[in-house]
């Protein structure tokens, strides 16, 4: 008998390692091409689903949620622009 078996969800540190390497991909836009902050992370998220490695559909999980974390970020951006352009 083989010993009990890890899921994805009881992979935390990984799939907290994903959203970490996810959001700090960000950080190379350097704020300067914001419009384009969500690339990064998908595609760190595209290439861990793709290696075969131990655990990289869960890393790739949390460098996904990182894409959305940062493309809601900035639909609200964009929204609370121009709600700000409108007040003046």
């Amino acid at each position: 008998m083989t010993g009990p078996q890890v899921v994805g969800s009881q992979r935390p540190r990984v799939l907290l390692a994903g959203f970490f390497v996810g959001f700090a991909s960000v950080c190379l836009t350097l704020g300067v091409f914001w419009p384009f902050a969500p690339l990064f992370p998908a595609l760190v998220a595209g290439i861990a689903a793709l290696i075969p490695v131990n655990g990289h559909v869960v890393f790739a999980k949390g460098a996904l949620f990182a894409t959305m974390g940062v493309a809601v970020f900035e639909v609200v951006l964009v929204i609370l622009m121009f709600v700000g352009a409108g007040l003046r």
